[in-house]
């Protein structure tokens, strides 16, 4: 019986616990915990040598009722040379819209990056019928694909 109600007091004590996920210690919003968990990075590279990250944040999963009439990202990138030309594709087609913004932005509250030696930038593509398969390009080098799944 004492082994009975050890172990009872043991399984709720740790019940307790099982509501708490990564973001529940943190004082953030909803949005930004999906934004959070939603970010995608690749690296873009000289043959051996990296000379960018990009990471970018699919808009339309975050708000779904104000990003519908096209395919929309928040996107923050580093380059090592900061004079390059940078551009994005999206399942081979380039951008409708590439905005680039300040480092404080609206979109800072997605996102835990805001420092002065990247490029924030938002783009906007034509809507898509498929899964989404971002490219990120500094000159003449490219990201890797970055994948996104529509939600149907």
């Amino acid at each position: 019986m004492k082994t009975f109600l050890i172990i009872n007091i043991l399984l709720l004590l740790l019940s307790a616990c099982s509501y708490d996920n990564a973001f529940s210690r943190f004082d953030i919003s909803a949005q930004r915990a999906k934004s959070e968990e939603s970010i995608i990075s690749s690296k873009i590279y000289d043959k051996t040598d990296t000379i960018g990250v990009v990471s970018c944040v699919y808009l339309n999963a975050i708000n779904p009722q104000k990003y519908k009439d096209g395919e929309y990202f928040y996107i923050y990138l580093y380059a090592k040379d900061t004079k390059a030309q940078v551009s994005f594709t999206l399942n081979g087609v380039d951008a409708i819209l590439v905005e680039e913004l300040e480092v404080d932005n609206k979109f800072i509250l997605l996102t835990d990056s805001n420092v002065t030696w990247q490029k924030y930038y938002f783009v906007k593509f034509a809507q898509q019928a498929t899964d989404l398969t971002l490219v990120a390009k500094i000159a003449h080098f490219s990201s890797d694909a970055i994948l996104f799944k529509k939600d149907d």
